[in-house]
């Protein structure tokens, strides 16, 4: 979730698989989003029964989350630069399919603060996809260099804002797989933020930003 400079330079290293994709990149597209929404859907229903039959508001929030995020994904329009990363587009899809997979814990264990916690988390992800607009995209691409708003504080607010509402989330909805699943989905978010940084660190705007702006998602941490 980065920032799509007009043109059709390839920015990662290439593999053949990713070569072949990026050569059929309309329908790949196609694909991508139809699997995506096929994610957000399962993911929603599961969550708003949740929702209507205990009564429970973190699973309230994270569906109406998702649905923007997948809305916002879905309706972007196609990329003008390529990407023909093979491990780009893995940890970039498994990303973002993966914290589709998390599900309500047996019991209800909804806490006000974490609730605040994960709107605040939701507040921050959304902004960041409203600054990037057009630019936003999935897999690691330079798309220009957004330095207003959040970004002026953090390089990668979407990502800190998916960990704090999703944590959150976990909190109020401890199971093994869940803690296992938000585990795997920080590893790969942070994979995809190193990914992220090695495309655009090519351009010397962003790289004069990174050296300006410190901190990836975490103020005075990381």
């Amino acid at each position: 979730m980065n920032s799509q400079l007009p043109d059709e330079s390839v920015t990662a290293p290439e593999s053949g698989i990713g070569t072949f994709l990026v050569s059929h990149r309309k329908a790949w597209e196609y694909l991508c989003n139809a699997a995506l929404c096929l994610s957000a859907v399962i993911f929603n229903y599961v969550m708003w029964f949740d929702f209507l039959q205990k009564h429970r508001v973190s699973s309230l929030y994270v569906a109406l989350f998702e649905a923007g995020v997948v809305y916002f994904s879905v309706c972007r329009p196609m990329p003008k630069e390529s990407n023909r990363s093979l491990y780009d587009w893995t940890i970039a899809l498994m990303g973002s399919y993966l914290i589709m997979l998390m599900r309500p814990a047996p019991q209800v264990h909804d806490h006000l603060p974490f609730l605040i916690t994960q709107v605040i988390g939701m507040a921050i992800s959304l902004t960041g996809l409203f600054s990037l607009n057009k630019s936003f995209g999935l897999v690691a691409a330079n798309r220009g260099v957004k330095t207003g708003g959040l970004y002026g504080v953090m390089r990668h607010p979407i990502y800190a804002g998916y960990f704090l509402s999703f944590g959150s989330f976990l909190i109020q909805n401890i199971t093994l797989s869940n803690v296992v699943i938000y585990g795997v989905f920080v590893t790969l978010e942070l994979m995809r933020i190193g990914a992220e940084e090695r495309v655009l660190s090519q351009d010397p705007d962003y790289a004069g930003y990174a050296r300006k702006t410190r901190w990836r998602v975490l103020p005075f941490v990381y």
